[in-house]
């Protein structure tokens, strides 16, 4: 398990590339939680779940940049899908003990949203 804060956030963005839900949730800590445009999360159980859904139709998950300020990484990405096109996103992940344990994101859900069946 990476023991510092970069290495837990690579490993985090290295499994949703591969679509590895086992590699994923075990990156997280148990009692992580996750905020966004398009939902929220209590626990790691729940964020893996949500991103599993994701991996229908995520294509690529392209890592620009990423910052590390102590226990804080601030990853910006592009999220390419099926659905819409590329979506540049900002991801806030706490590290502690080398789990993620809070993250927070933004980024322009519309093209995403236009995809849903009404």
């Amino acid at each position: 398990m990476p023991a510092d804060p970069r290495a837990a956030a690579t490993a985090y963005f290295r499994a949703w590339q591969a679509h590895d839900a086992g590699a994923l949730r075990a990156v997280l800590a148990d009692h992580a939680t996750f905020t966004g445009p398009l939902g929220k999360a209590g626990n790691a159980d729940e964020m893996a779940t949500a991103i599993q859904r994701l991996f229908a139709i995520t294509t690529d998950v392209v890592v620009q940049k990423m910052a590390v300020d102590g226990d804080d990484v601030i990853t910006w990405f592009d999220l390419h899908t099926t659905v819409a096109p590329p979506a540049p996103v900002a991801n806030w992940s706490e590290v502690r003990d080398g789990k993620i344990v809070r993250v927070r994101v933004t980024f322009d859900p519309r093209g995403i949203l236009a995809q849903q069946p009404r």
